[in-house]
């Protein structure tokens, strides 16, 4: 609907820049509200997951994200990028309602890998410890507004992710995801657990183990 409302406007202003400019103006402010709508509301789309849960371990979630970014810094990946941040249940920075903390990775390595997004959280679940990741996928604001318009879909889809970026992001997720189990394992083992029954198969497209 949105998409339908913004290319409407956009053809009735491209007509009215010829026949009637003083729509013009009219219409391309509309186009231009319409494009502010899609960004605002857009969301992160999780492809992939993991997580585990960890009997007897409240309180113990810091340690775990601490150790997963001090193992992610000694990869020495440059164009990885790590931020901790209160989101809501977008998965986006929130002023207003309930939040969580989160670890926020991101690698930079090209435009279309930066879209793609891992948020690990470790967080207590009665006396127990549950940590997870999530894989998401959301557009910059640039590629939501080429989104409208069509034919340029493909532009940001997940379809289209050739050979070297399906490789870049198997290897980043599986960076994090490598990362996050160390320091699981590294809890677990301080407080006497066997971390080798735990199930290392990520849930997606990916199957990271």
């Amino acid at each position: 609907m949105l998409k339908a409302a913004f290319n409407f406007f956009l053809l009735l202003a491209l007509i009215s820049l010829f026949i009637a400019r003083k729509s013009f103006v009219l219409f391309l402010v509309l186009v231009v509200l319409l494009a502010i709508i899609a960004v605002v509301v857009r969301k992160a789309k999780i492809l992939e997951d993991w997580s585990v849960f960890i009997t007897s371990a409240q309180g113990r979630g810091d340690k775990v994200i601490s150790t997963a970014k001090d193992s992610i810094n000694a990869r020495k990946v440059s164009t990885i990028e790590m931020k901790e941040e209160k989101v809501g249940p977008r998965l986006t920075p929130a002023a207003f309602g309930e939040t969580r903390e989160f670890l926020k990775i991101t690698d930079r390595r090209s435009l279309k890998l930066g879209s793609f997004k891992t948020y690990v959280n470790a967080i207590d679940y009665g006396d127990s410890l549950f940590v997870s990741w999530y894989l998401t996928y959301m557009p910059d604001i640039w590629q939501t507004i080429a989104s409208l318009v069509p034919g340029t879909r493909k532009i940001i889809g997940l379809d289209d992710l050739d050979l070297f970026n399906r490789q870049d992001l198997t290897a980043y997720v599986t960076c994090v995801h490598k990362c996050v189990q160390n320091a699981v394992d590294k809890l677990m083992l301080e407080m006497g657990q066997d971390p080798s029954k735990v199930d290392r198969r990520s849930r997606g497209f990916l199957g990271i183990s």
